[in-house]
């Protein structure tokens, strides 16, 4: 399959569309530019059928949710919690358990959310885990969810509470 780099990269911000095409300068690499690239060639077909098929417990649904954690997909989120929000019982618990996984930092705002229902209160927990030690956001907004956390009524959920705020506390700058 053949790629149109530069129309990409100007979809992603790489390439400054002003700029000489015949010259380097102007453009940029890097990873964040890369994952929003492979989320373009995928595509949003591709991308809400390999959430679909992992929220299904399809076999290939583990390679899937590998991919998109990897290249950190804003689409599959947002498609996953639109599905946790019109979804109940185990297919909207199926979409948190994707969205714990993919751990993009948008996710941050859906925390509390997590934390408020309690079918996928250890998935929010999972996330802000994960979003935690990534150290993708910042300690402000991990702050009142710990509150709210060790606050919790599961005792799992608190315990894991401790555990961020431990983790936090011992890595300090």
């Amino acid at each position: 399959m053949n790629y149109n780099w530069r129309e990409i990269g100007i979809q992603v911000g790489s390439i400054d569309p002003n700029k000489d095409s015949n010259s380097p300068i102007g453009s940029k690499g890097g990873s964040i530019y890369a994952q929003k690239a492979i989320e373009i060639m995928l595509g949003d077909d591709e991308i809400k059928e390999m959430v679909n098929h992992i929220i299904e417990y399809k076999e290939e649904g583990e390679i899937m949710v590998s991919v998109l954690r990897l290249i950190k997909s804003t689409k599959a989120v947002n498609f996953a919690y639109n599905i946790y929000k019109n979804s109940e019982g185990q297919k909207a618990s199926a979409a948190a358990w994707v969205i714990k996984h993919i751990a993009h930092p948008i996710t941050i705002k859906w925390v509390e959310e997590f934390l408020n229902d309690d079918n996928v209160a250890g998935y929010g927990m999972g996330l802000l885990d994960q979003l935690a030690y990534e150290d993708w956001i910042d300690f402000e907004l991990v702050e009142p969810l710990l509150i709210i956390a060790e606050n919790y009524k599961s005792e799992g959920v608190r315990d894991r509470a401790k555990s961020i705020r431990d983790y936090l506390n011992n890595n300090e700058d």
